[in-house]
């Protein structure tokens, strides 16, 4: 029993050494991080960068009556599909209908009144200046009648397109002036996507060479995107819009506000400073994004600043700014200083599998 006692100092000494280097400035014990590493993926023929966002509607317009009047009747609620042309609502169209019948009533007046002049005017008992004031009253006039009954038609509110109407704003019996929003209305036969683009890709647009998106609505099943536009003004977080068109497939079945992931295939030819790591070794500092790189000779660190230029899957980033041969800390980075010294203990791989 003595003997294990003297033992143990010499033990836990030997325990305590494991896994230290000796500092060069003051002689003392310093612990050596053990790190697991990744090396840059390398490109491919092409690359594919995605992104996650939701589907938008293409369009949404307000609805309201192209003349003023008393809301009679609306025939749609928040939340109803409507077909392009259905009629969705009635203006009370009484004094409508009798200002048609009595504008009829003096147009067939002056219709005939301008049939006895024709014939007067033949026999040259009219005088010409009088004749042509009649024939303008009576253009006149039926401008007018036409202007009145499209009036009348105006009472009836159609649907401009087909989509769900989203926003009812007002009630029957509700005076509603000439283009006062009745509905609000989406229109979901061009359902769109829009994803943000950091500068570094945005300035590869012409280089996409195919574009998909999934959603978890039909087991993340890929279906085709069409480019619509780019918005070539960047936001207050300076990235560039892209706008997306969804196939005619998906109406009906992904509606606005669904998530959507969207990636974006480009050719490779000119992008050979673009790499793959994972997107847990990436740290940021004063505003920038850096990796550790692990200086081979003597296994220590330093800080290499980085531009991430997209996410290609849940766990992985699309980064410029490296060589493609460095040896980058994987995990555990924001535990690390700059010239600290660090044991390599294996690849990330090893955590993953």
């Amino acid at each position: 029993m003595i003997k294990i006692i003297r033992l143990l100092p010499i033990a836990l000494s030997l325990f305590l050494t494991v896994g230290c280097g000796k500092d060069s400035d003051n002689g003392s014990l310093k612990r050596i991080q053990n790190v697991y590493t990744t090396v840059p993926g390398s490109n491919s023929a092409s690359v594919t960068h995605s992104y996650t966002s939701s589907v938008e509607e293409g369009k949404s317009v307000n609805v309201g009556f192209k003349t003023g009047g008393q809301i009679k009747r609306l025939t749609v609620n928040e939340g109803d599909y409507v077909k392009k042309g259905q009629i969705i609502g009635y203006l009370d169209d009484a004094d409508y209908r009798l200002s048609v019948m009595q504008l009829e009533a003096q147009y067939n007046q002056m219709v005939s009144e301008n049939a006895r002049l024709d014939e007067m005017f033949k026999r040259n008992n009219v005088a010409p200046n009088d004749y042509e004031k009649a024939k303008a009253g009576l253009v006149q006039m039926k401008t007018q009648l036409e202007m009145t009954r499209n009036k009348l038609a105006y009472t009836k509110l159609e649907a401009p397109t087909s989509g769900y109407v989203v926003e009812r704003f007002m009630e029957e019996g509700e005076m509603a002036g000439a283009g006062t929003p009745i509905y609000r209305i989406i229109d979901n036969s061009g359902l769109e996507t829009t994803v943000a683009l950091p500068p570094a890709i945005y300035s590869r647009r012409d280089e996409i060479v195919g574009c998909s998106g999934s959603s978890p609505v039909f087991g993340n099943k890929s279906f085709p995107l069409d480019i619509i536009s780019f918005v070539p003004d960047a936001d207050n977080n300076s990235l560039f819009r892209l706008r997306l068109k969804l196939p005619a497939s998906m109406h009906g079945k992904l509606l606005p506000g669904m998530n959507l992931s969207v990636s974006l295939r480009f050719t490779n030819a000119d992008s050979t400073d673009i790499h793959s790591l994972p997107s847990r070794s990436i740290f940021e500092r004063n505003g920038k994004e850096y990796v550790w790189v692990i200086n081979q000779s003597d296994s220590t660190l330093s800080a290499k600043e980085i531009k991430r230029t997209g996410i290609c899957d849940g766990k992985n980033s699309y980064v410029s700014g490296l060589k493609g041969d460095e040896t980058v800390v994987a995990v555990g980075v924001h535990h690390l200083s700059d010239g600290e010294k660090v044991k390599v203990v294996g690849d990330i791989n090893m955590l993953d599998n």
